[in-house]
């Protein structure tokens, strides 16, 4: 098989992107770039240089009805799939889009982990108008990705010498949790507050920022075109306050020591599986 660089990885992505938003365009769904492929249009008009991943967010109900029509054949080019722990083809509590002409190994998981490249489609949900409230919300959801993500570790291997030596006493007991009730568990907490009925909203199924994923509702739906490597995607109008809070003063380039790819090894299948 053939290994690819992280230029073609790119180009992968870039095409599944683009497959995703003629589907989309086709069945009245909208989504937004988000996260690191947001602050990437912004600041590069494309991919982040030393990044090598695609985030989308989606309203709670545009994401629910993706997942509907995922359903059906033809939806999207037949070498494209798209997988949900709801139809027990993925361990994650969020949508992925795969590419199954490729395979992937990703570092700090088990051995034999592999799966094909994926972009990562989040859902947008209601939050409460009470900060405190909200705070709980975050908490909550932190303390079940961090059990789930344990359900995939490779003991004596971590992003620290801490992390790495206590994985072997925490395992066990994120295992006993399970990786289905983490989802479910990370799933009705994001639905918790009806979307239509919220005048807050933030991505609460990953939630890796906090509260600082927090936004107006009226401010979020309101999306604006930005350019990513030539072509045109949505953004939320508020996406200046939203890298804000993210990333700070996100036009700054972070140090050379902090610009670090994903341990991301992706291979050309020989033969077309799909």
């Amino acid at each position: 098989m053939k290994l690819l660089s992280n230029t073609e990885i790119k180009e992968v992505l870039l095409n599944i992107l683009i497959e995703l938003q003629k589907s989309c365009n086709r069945n009245g769904i909208e989504f937004y770039l988000v996260g690191g492929s947001l602050l990437g249009a912004i600041r590069h008009q494309g991919f982040i240089p030393w990044d090598d991943d695609v985030d989308i967010g989606m309203k709670r109900p545009d994401y629910d009805k993706l997942l509907e029509l995922s359903k059906k054949k033809n939806f999207l080019p037949s070498y494209l799939k798209i997988i949900s722990y709801e139809q027990g083809t993925s361990q994650y509590p969020f949508i992925k889009i795969i590419d199954t002409r490729y395979c992937m190994e990703q570092g700090y998981v088990q051995e034999g982990n592999v799966t094909s490249i994926w972009v990562d489609i989040l859902p947008t949900d209601g939050l409460p108008d009470n900060p405190k409230d909200i705070k709980k919300i975050y908490r909550k959801v932190g303390i079940y990705r961090e059990i789930l993500m344990l359900n995939f570790a490779k003991i004596g291997e971590g992003k620290s010498k801490i992390k790495a030596l206590l994985k072997p006493l925490v395992i066990p007991f994120a295992k006993l949790v399970g990786v289905n009730r983490c989802n479910k568990l990370i799933d009705n907490l994001s639905r918790s507050i009806p979307y239509e009925q919220a005048n807050k909203v933030g991505c609460i199924m990953w939630g890796l920022y906090g509260t600082k994923e927090c936004m107006d509702k009226k401010d979020f739906e309101r999306s604006v075109d930005v350019t990513f490597e030539g072509h045109t995607f949505k953004a939320p109008s508020c996406w200046d306050s939203y890298l804000s809070n993210l990333y700070g003063n996100y036009m700054e380039l972070p140090p050379k020591e902090k610009q670090v790819t994903h341990e991301l090894k992706v291979w050309k299948k020989e033969t077309e599986e799909f």
